[in-house]
């Protein structure tokens, strides 16, 4: 995983955030996740899949463990800062929202029907939160 930093910039016009490191050439699909306030949707995993979060709206704590090892990490998205996390195939995820109206947008660099045949799920009960 990975931190691509951007920018937070504010004048009398309002605020820009902007994450001008991350390239949109590898993503061919985008959506967005407007989860209930501290509801957990985890666990989903992909071994070649990367996929890329931006919190758009609120907080978010997103875990990752690696699907091989069980290594697990975690980080905060916040709309207050301009991040993008990239969690590349090998790993399951899983994110929870801080806040109510959170909106998560995540991009993918494989096709619906790619992703699909890609999918690893592990329950809850099976890798506690």
């Amino acid at each position: 995983m990975k931190i691509i930093k951007g920018e937070v910039y504010t004048d009398f016009r309002g605020i820009v955030r902007f994450v001008n490191g991350f390239t949109l050439d590898k993503v061919v699909r985008m959506y967005s996740v407007q989860p209930r306030k501290n509801f957990i949707r985890a666990w989903q995993g992909h071994r070649r899949e990367t996929k890329w979060f931006f919190a758009a709206k609120g907080d978010f704590l997103v875990k990752c463990v690696e699907m091989n090892t069980g290594k697990k990490e975690e980080y905060w998205l916040t709309d207050k800062k301009s991040e993008v996390l990239e969690i590349p195939g090998g790993f399951y995820n899983g994110f929870m929202s801080d806040g109510e109206d959170s909106t998560l947008l995540i991009f993918s660099n494989f096709t619906l029907e790619q992703s699909k045949s890609d999918d690893y799920r592990k329950t809850i009960e099976e890798l506690p939160w």
